[in-house]
């Protein structure tokens, strides 16, 4: 069977080498085992593949057999996607947030068909686009106007009403099939979005949307609004920026740096006590002062327009050097293309104009506040003892005060810190590492942000203190207790004895820092931003290794001919807990313990008998 790494390989190079080459004969790799065995490898980690869909069935017993039984199915076109089981579950502002569980299978069959769509689109979509792509992220969209925003004017800040859930099938299918050209392969698509969902026991059709939960929806979403990237960057870019290279320069600006030369000429020529002299550089300092507040170049020049864009799945943002009635006429035709192109409507409520240099209502975009800086404090640079202004319409980034009084609101209350009654059932370490895992990745998040450290000090101070007071409640002992009995480097924490390894487990709040850090990988470039590896990947990962074994790991039992299945566990933690302390141990916990894998790869007869508690 050919590989699939090497099919898809080829698949990418014909997209990137020709952006108008089309696609057939897709479906037909659907045949291909090895396609299953690289979707499940790529999934087969998460832990909620050990929740059910509407199938009753999870990843567990996953095996060639059940792939055999899907490429069957597919192969006389027999293949339908189960509806998702939707459930509701809390957000922070207190209302419902619906989430898709699609069946296992269905996740496997939309994983191979979502590898084909990257494939086939990655290599053409804009370099302005970072949401649910390869080397992209939030931070790779926030450099990307940091780096290349100065000077903006007036923002767009695009809000698109229900975007996943609006998406419309027919726009979406045409859009495939100007690409691809294999009936079989859009037919499954269509299937896929026509599935429905089941909800209080009710199924409900989709007429619009893509699959709640699915693998496949960002792809498809990436898709449906690379138009709107093409005709922002082809129609409105193109139409209304000018080709000057520069604005005009600002005459009063120039003026006062004649006549500072004037004075300088002066200044030199006149004796150090010469009385003149000293009235000269008063005047010279004034006017240096004076003009480090002005701009160097007209800011109000109508004849330098400049556009920027940047989008992350459903939320975008246009910026404009320029006037606001053009950011405004901007902003209207693309609310026209969307409604009239794509079916989709921009929230007049929050599709909002904001002035760039306004610090007190900042634009919001992916967690932060961002606005342009202008500062004419004077610095003297290092190299060359130029005095020079130290922020000139610079993009500024922020943590939101908003955003960690609303984390905070878990930990703390009327200003003090509160223990945390959920977590006092776990062990020690857990908590600990729960804690510090939680204001690392609020670290990690806003590591851009100008006042990271400021912010997220005030977050650490309540933080660990509620720490402190779950561990007080758990050992019932003082705070203070708390403080001298688990301490290592300065902060909580505790020494493990490791009995397996004889080594000792350290495991301590975080406590390195919140230094700004705006480093980001494949942010910094200009060309290809965002590009696709074509190195083919042609060793399988381990759980497919010992998948194909053709061995089971509990009984030793060995035939080409065996049935194998993959018996695999949520939370592998769990079943060390359950059987802690226990005089016997199962042979299959001890061996899933020992090796720390999840997954255990056995015969059909023992995974049986492991499910009916006789092993």
């Amino acid at each position: 069977m050919q590989n699939a790494e090497m099919v898809l390989s080829i698949t990418e190079h014909k997209a990137r080498t020709d952006v108008s080459y089309t696609f057939d004969r897709i479906y037909r790799n659907f045949f291909n085992p090895d396609f299953f065995l690289k979707a499940y490898s790529n999934k087969y980690a998460k832990e909620g593949n050990m929740t059910s869909g509407t199938d009753g069935s999870t990843i567990d017993g996953f095996g060639l057999d059940r792939i055999s039984n899907a490429i069957e199915a597919l192969k006389s076109e027999k293949y339908h996607f189960h509806p998702v089981r939707r459930v509701n579950i809390p957000k922070k502002n207190g209302k419902l947030r619906p989430l898709g569980i699609p069946a296992f299978m269905d996740k496997i069959v939309q994983e191979i068909a979502r590898s084909f769509l990257e494939a086939m689109y990655e290599p053409q979509f804009s370099n302005n686009s970072h949401g649910f792509r390869p080397n992209c992220s939030c931070h790779t969209a926030l450099k990307q106007i940091k780096r290349e925003w100065t000077g903006v004017k007036w923002v767009i800040e695009g809000d698109i009403k229900g975007f996943f859930d609006n998406i419309s099938h027919d726009l979406l299918l045409d859009t495939l099939k100007e690409k691809i050209k294999d009936g079989r392969f859009i037919e499954l698509i269509r299937r896929m979005l026509k599935a429905g969902y089941i909800e209080d026991w009710n199924f409900h059709n989709t007429y619009s949307g893509t699959p709640q939960g699915g693998v496949i929806s960002p792809i498809l979403a990436n898709i449906y609004l690379d138009k709107l990237d093409k005709f922002i960057e082809q129609v409105i870019i193109p139409k209304y920026q000018t080709d000057r290279a520069r604005r005009k320069p600002n005459l009063k600006y120039v003026n006062s740096l004649h006549k500072m030369k004037q004075l300088s000429i002066k200044i030199d020529s006149l004796d150090k006590d010469n009385i003149d002299r000293r009235q000269f550089i008063v005047k010279y300092k004034s006017l240096a002062s004076a003009r480090r507040k002005m701009s160097s170049v007209d800011p109000m020049d109508r004849e330098f327009v400049r556009i920027k864009y940047v989008r992350y799945a459903d939320d975008f943002v246009i910026g404009v050097i320029g006037n606001k009635e053009l950011t405004v006429t901007i902003r209207d035709e693309v609310s026209s293309f969307l409604k009239e192109q794509l079916k989709l409507d921009l929230s007049a409520e929050k599709t909002l104009i904001t002035h760039f240099n306004d610090k007190r209502n900042p634009v919001n975009f992916l967690g932060y506040e961002l606005y342009t800086g202008d500062d004419d404090t004077a610095v003297t640079t290092k190299k060359n003892g130029i005095v020079a202004r130290n922020i000139n319409g610079i993009v500024r980034l922020k943590v939101p005060a908003k955003a960690v009084h609303e984390k905070l609101s878990r930990f703390a209350t009327k200003g003090k810190s509160i223990h945390r009654a959920e977590l006092m059932g776990l062990d020690l370490a857990e908590i600990i590492v729960k804690y510090a895992s939680e204001v690392r990745g609020l670290y990690n998040y806003y590591r851009l942000a100008d006042n990271v450290a400021y912010q997220l000090g005030k977050f650490k101070f309540f933080h660990v203190y509620s720490l402190a007071k779950t561990i007080a409640a758990k050992m019932k002992i003082s705070v203070r207790s708390v403080w001298k009995k688990y301490k290592v480097d300065g902060t909580i924490g505790i020494i493990v004895d490791n009995k397996s390894s004889g080594k000792q487990l350290t495991f301590k709040y975080y406590n390195e820092g919140f230094a700004k850090n705006d480093f980001v990988a494949n942010a910094n470039s200009d060309v290809d931003v965002f590009p696709r590896s074509t190195k083919v990947q042609t060793v399988r990962s381990g759980i497919i290794k010992r998948l194909l074994a053709h061995k089971c790991e509990l009984c030793g039992k060995e035939d080409s001919g065996l049935t194998l299945e993959v018996h695999h566990v949520r939370k592998l933690k769990d079943l060390k807990k359950k059987y802690r302390g226990s005089k016997e141990i199962p042979k299959w916990v001890w061996l899933m313990s020992t090796r720390n894998r999840k997954t255990l790869v056995l015969c059909k007869g023992c995974h049986v008998n492991l499910h009916a508690n006789r092993l």
